[in-house]
């Protein structure tokens, strides 16, 4: 016992000297569970929005029914299950908003009162807003009320899978890059090979910049597969330029391997280089709308939301496939993307260390 206690004691000595370790054991998940859960509990009852087809016989009027059954049920929110926030929208733009994953739901009414309900019955979010919608109005109308019907919106670029699959393009080249440099870098340093690289000529930019060139042959091998694996089972939506697509993808390659250099540029434990990784890829995958729309948060933190990697990634891919987009469109995040990679490279360099 005396020998475990002393192997013990030396574990927990070495555990303890290690600052960076114990900022990533204990102090990072406490702060991202505060982040994650101030932005999901600060509006208490979960706010969705509805889209009013503007081209219904009294939209106007169909909007305050709604608002004034939300008002009549329980503490206004529909006993604590959530509340529809309805918006009156012309029928192209609420198709938009919808590919957009701003809203879930659209709703139209004709002059003998019968509703119709648009949505895409494969997303769980638009099942929840039609039966909460539903019922509320039920609630409220009782036998006044007229017939409804259910119009599915599965046409490409309506799908949820059609929102799903740019953010998941975006997702798979954020790892790839972050892990594949910043990983790669560290492990490099770890097992010494960066100390005999730092004896040869080499150019410290020309070192780092090879692996964003190794991620982009790497990451189109992944995309390809996927893309091919996403066309083929769900034949999802491409309305846009391939150009711009291709732009997009060549960014997003290059802000991430930024990042992924950043990250490797100093950290000489796995400990605190998988910490490091972590702490860039995991808000943004929960902050970046890949599952869901970001809109959901408070609108506090929406431009800082836009303004993230994956964001300007994920939104700008879902532009093209579903929307359409062209070069003309998708100029701005780019050149913003570029802008931050420039950031994190110059960072990444000036702290670089080779040992």
């Amino acid at each position: 016992m005396k020998q475990i206690y002393h192997l013990v004691t030396i574990q927990l000595k070495e555990f303890y000297r290690e600052p960076g370790i114990l900022f990533w054991a204990f102090i990072f998940p406490i702060a991202i569970a505060g982040v994650l859960g101030l932005a999901f509990t600060t509006k208490g009852v979960p706010q969705t929005r509805v889209a009013i087809i503007s081209s219904s016989h009294d939209a106007s009027g169909l909007s305050a029914k709604i608002e004034k059954a939300f008002s009549n049920s329980s503490g206004g929110n529909s006993d604590g299950l959530g509340v529809i926030i309805p918006q009156v929208l012309a029928e192209e733009d609420a198709i938009k908003a919808l590919k957009r994953g701003e809203i879930n739901l659209l709703v139209k009414e004709d002059e003998k009162g019968n509703l119709e309900f648009s949505f895409d019955p494969s997303n769980a979010n638009a099942q929840r807003d039609y039966l909460l919608l539903s019922n509320a109005l039920l609630t409220m109308q009782g036998k006044e009320q007229g017939s409804s019907s259910i119009r599915r919106l599965d046409s490409k670029g309506t799908r949820y899978i059609d929102y799903l699959v740019p953010g998941m393009l975006a997702m798979g080249v954020m790892n790839s890059c972050l892990w594949g440099v910043g990983w790669n870098l560290i492990e490099m340093r770890m097992k010494k090979l960066l100390r005999r690289m730092s004896a040869t000529p080499m150019n410290k930019l020309a070192f780092v910049m090879s692996f964003f060139f190794t991620r982009i042959f790497v990451t189109t091998v992944e995309s390809i597969i996927f893309l091919t694996f996403t066309f083929t089972v769900f034949e999802n939506a491409f309305f846009g330029s391939i150009p711009a697509a291709l732009l997009i993808f060549l960014t997003g390659n290059f802000v991430f391997a930024c990042i992924g250099i950043f990250v490797g540029s100093r950290a000489q434990s796995a400990q605190v280089g998988n910490g490091l990784v972590n702490a860039f890829t995991f808000p943004m995958m929960v902050l970046s709308g890949i599952f869901f729309s970001y809109k959901n948060f408070p609108d506090i933190v929406l431009p800082f939301i836009k303004h993230l990697p994956l964001t300007l990634v994920a939104d700008s891919l879902r532009a093209v496939f579903i929307e359409g987009a062209g070069l003309a469109e998708i100029i701005y995040p780019c050149v913003f993307m570029v802008g931050i990679g420039f950031f994190f490279l110059g960072v990444g360099l000036r702290i670089f260390r080779w040992s």
